[in-house]
Order: C-alpha cells, then structure tokens, then sequence
C-alpha cells in the first residue's frame, strides 16, 4: 500500500492501530491488477474491476478524477469481490464517502453491516472542485453516505460544525484526529544522506510536504516560489527550499527543489531547519503539520494550515496570515537557535502526549465497539 498522501497514510496508520488491538483488518483498494500484503492482522486486499483501462481513463477525464481506478467502487466485478470480506466483517469502515455510492448502500440495506464513515476533509467537492458536473455528484454522494452511516469520524471541531449545518446528527458523529508515528518520525535520524544528494550541507533547509496533486499543496508552493522564498533568501543568503511530494505532469518551480515522493519523508524533516504550511484552503487536520512536530522542527502556519489542532500560537507554533510577516517568521526561526529549538521542542512533547496514532487508534476502537453492540 503506498503511503504518498495524507488520506492513505491516515488509512493504513488506523487500520494499524486497530490491529495493533487484536482486531482483524482487512483494507480493500482498488487496482490495476490483484495483490495481497499480510501483516500480523492486517490484510491489505488491492482488487481489480471488470471496466478496462481506457473506459477508465476516459471517465476519470470527465470528471476530473485524479486515480482512474478508484472508479471500480461503481464497477459490478469489483463489488462482487469485495463483498466476501464484507460478509465476514463484523464493521465496515468507508473511507472518502462520495467514492463508494453502491456499496455504501449495499452494506446498509441488504447486509446491514454496521456503517463507518471516515470523512477526513468534509465536503471537499464544495471547497477545492472546479468541475462543476463532479461537485454536485460527490456533494450528493456524500450527504447519502453521512445519511446511512452509523458512526462519522471526523478530525475536528470545524469539521463537526460544519456537518451539523448540513443537518447530519451530532450523536453519530466522532472525533478521531489525525496522527503521526512518534516512533518513526523523530529528530534523532541520520540526515548526511539527503544534505550531500541535494547539494546542501553549507545550507539552511526550509521544507513543505504535500502531494501537489492536490490544489491547497499547489497553491501554497507557488507562494513559496513568488513571495517566501524569494523574501527570505534576500536576508538569509544561504538558505534552500525544499517541497516533497507527488506533483502532477509538467508541474515546476524555479527556485524551489523538487524532491517528488521519496520513500523516507522522515529523513527529509530531520535534516531540515524549519517547516512551513502557507496553505488557505482545505479542512481537516493536515498530516504534515503533526509530522513536523513529531520531528521537533519549528513551523510556520496560516491559521487554515494549523486548524483543528490543539496548538499555542509562540509556544509550539507561529501562525501567520500575511505573507511578509509569513517571511520574517521563517527568518527569525533560521537565525534564532534558541527559539527554533524551544518551539520545535514543544512542537514534539504536544504530539507525543495528544497525536500518537497508537492512543488515536484505542479511541476508534472504543467507538467501533459499540456500535458493534
């Protein structure tokens, strides 16, 4: 299972952590050919469709779908095959709610499984979708997987408000927060690799994750590439900026260093001086942030990028909306040691102490439980 964006990574680490447990998990993906990975007591099941390739494609152009396969949730084959570790299952957990319509309601009219909804970016279609034909489809699409759920997980309190206002009941849903393993990302790694590939041992290192695929990630590099970089470099002279992540085809910066996805994101964060997360739209809780933290690097938000945390603006964070300000923040955290090491520090103990999958996982398991009953 490839953990290169935030919903999969948050998708394997629950499903971990429920294993972790003593609970049987399986986790289905759609794919382009059949495989099996096995650990312990979690089963990752990628399973193919009926519909070829090009039909595919062709939809996925129509509608703006960024991963063609994630079309044979509607296809018949792919339901068939899916339903025999449904029948087996005692809960079903549906991740991204507008991309599974008939199996959503498969499970609660003709099996009656009980019905988990991850929702980890609520509404997104209302936010960050320009195709206008795909937005009123997923905004339906969802309202009806919300409708059936029995539970609702959500990483915020925004997140809450905002599914009220659309009139779902608050009884069902659950915050389940984002998190970070506070084991693998950590500040104590060998980082001589990653200086020495990109040139960078006589530098500072200013680091941004995210899977450009994603319009909020493409958004912020482009401030970073036309006003933060550029501001910052002209008072800190040795300075680099590096984004880290999947980008779609053509997708460039001329300033910035491009890593693409890389197999250790950990690694990249150890090595860095300061993290930032110039971000203005989206919901939810972002993984980076928590991955940040956990590496004890000092960040720089916008108040969009850091919501939904339980962060202290100047203790474990600066948050900033101006982009000048955004830049002098960045330069006071690269020529001020003491404070880059007190925030970073914090940054660490919150995340330890609130974000540690491992205690996020024992809340969803309680949760599960009992709608189980």
């Amino acid at each position: 299972m490839l953990k290169d964006t935030g919903a999969s990574v948050r998708i394997y680490n629950l499903a971990k952590s429920l294993a972790g447990l003593g609970n049987n998990v399986h986790v289905v993906i759609p794919g382009d050919e059949a495989t099996l990975e096995r650990d312990g007591r979690l089963e990752i099941d990628r399973i193919k469709g009926l519909c070829p390739n090009p039909v595919l494609e062709f939809f996925s152009n129509l509608l703006g779908v960024l991963r063609p396969t994630s079309l044979f949730f509607y296809d018949f084959l792919f339901i068939l095959r899916t339903c025999r570790i449904i029948l087996k299952s005692n809960v079903i957990q549906i991740e991204q709610p507008w991309s599974s319509g008939p199996i959503i309601l498969l499970l609660t009219k003709i099996f009656r499984k009980p019905l988990v909804i991850d929702s980890h970016d609520v509404f997104q279609a209302l936010r960050v979708n320009k195709n206008s034909l795909r937005k009123i489809v997923e905004v339906f699409l969802e309202k009806i997987a919300y409708k059936c759920a029995n539970l609702i997980l959500i990483v915020s309190e925004k997140d809450m408000k905002y599914l009220i206002k659309y009139g779902i009941q608050q009884d069902k849903i659950v915050i389940i927060p984002n998190g970070v393993d506070t084991e693998k990302f950590t500040p104590l790694l060998d980082t001589a690799y990653i200086r020495n590939r990109y040139d960078l041992k006589d530098f500072h290192m200013a680091i941004f994750v995210g899977n450009m695929e994603y319009l909020p990630n493409r958004e912020a590099v482009r401030v970073i590439e036309q006003e933060l970089a550029p501001r910052v470099q002209s008072k800190v002279k040795n300075v680099k900026f590096l984004v880290v992540g999947r980008a779609p085809p053509g997708f460039g910066c001329c300033n910035l260093i491009l890593t693409g996805v890389v197999e250790n994101v950990a690694e990249y964060l150890a090595a860095s001086d300061v993290a930032i997360a110039p971000l203005f739209h989206g919901s939810g809780t972002r993984l980076k942030i928590l991955e940040y933290f956990s590496c004890a690097l000092p960040v720089v938000s916008t108040s969009v990028g850091i919501e939904g945390l339980e962060v202290k603006n100047g203790e474990n964070v600066l948050i900033e909306d101006d982009m000048n300000k955004f830049a002098v923040k960045i330069t006071k955290l690269l020529e001020d040691k003491a404070l880059s090491a007190r925030i970073g520090k914090a940054a660490r103990e919150l995340v330890i102490s609130k974000y540690d999958w491992k205690k996020i996982g024992e809340k969803l398991n309680t949760a599960c439980f009992f709608i189980r009953k």
